[in-house]
């Protein structure tokens, strides 16, 4: 009865955001980018409760490049990037920031988590104006069974079931089974019981 009446809860998400993200798709096949992604997505960030989880659970379900339902995004999240991918039942702590992203199953965000598009999103430039700034995304990928600690700052991959400290900066790659911490992030340990399950 339980999975029934959830499956009843994200039909009725997909229903009422169906609106904002066909907008959005259509836009975007038009002018070639994100049009209203990013003001949607901080819209639905506010909404508190399971009712928001559903609901930015369903609008990123139509309009990321993959997104599955089941995820849980919590309140104050949202994505700066349409291209972004979430495997199956990621959760996100509250207030969590993605931007160009592939996010394996089963990780795990705690609050304010912060995943960037790289770790050069701002090129220099001669002038001293932000707006003549060239721009350089670059996808960041968080591997599979990952758990990354409140307050991170990722700019660079985490491989599989790694473990990331809090307030950790991720500079460069962090190969699988790792557990890493600190400002850079340096490995200082496996993730051995990980390695055994």
């Amino acid at each position: 009865m339980k999975r029934v009446i959830k499956q009843l809860l994200y039909l009725f998400a997909i229903a009422l955001v169906f609106p904002l993200a066909f907008s959005e798709r259509l836009a975007r096949r038009m002018l070639g980018h994100d049009v209203w992604f990013l003001t949607h997505g901080e819209a639905l960030s506010l909404l508190p409760g399971k009712i928001g989880y559903f609901i930015r659970n369903a609008y990123y379900r139509l309009t990321l490049v993959r997104c599955s339902m089941g995820c849980q995004l919590s309140f104050g999240t949202y994505f700066t990037h349409s291209e972004a991918e979430l495997g199956k039942d990621v959760y996100m702590g509250s207030r969590c920031l993605v931007g160009i992203a592939t996010i394996g199953a089963n990780v795990l965000l705690a609050d304010h988590v912060q995943i960037l598009s790289g770790g050069r999103q701002h090129l220099p430039a001669d002038s001293a104006s932000l707006e003549d700034q060239q721009q350089g995304f670059k996808r960041v990928c968080i591997g599979a069974g990952t758990w990354i600690g409140s307050g991170a700052v990722v700019m660079a991959d985490i491989g599989e079931h790694c473990i990331v400290g809090a307030g950790s900066v991720v500079t460069k790659p962090i190969p699988d089974f790792s557990v890493a911490v600190g400002n850079p992030a340096r490995v200082i340990r496996s993730n051995a019981r990980a390695r055994n399950i």
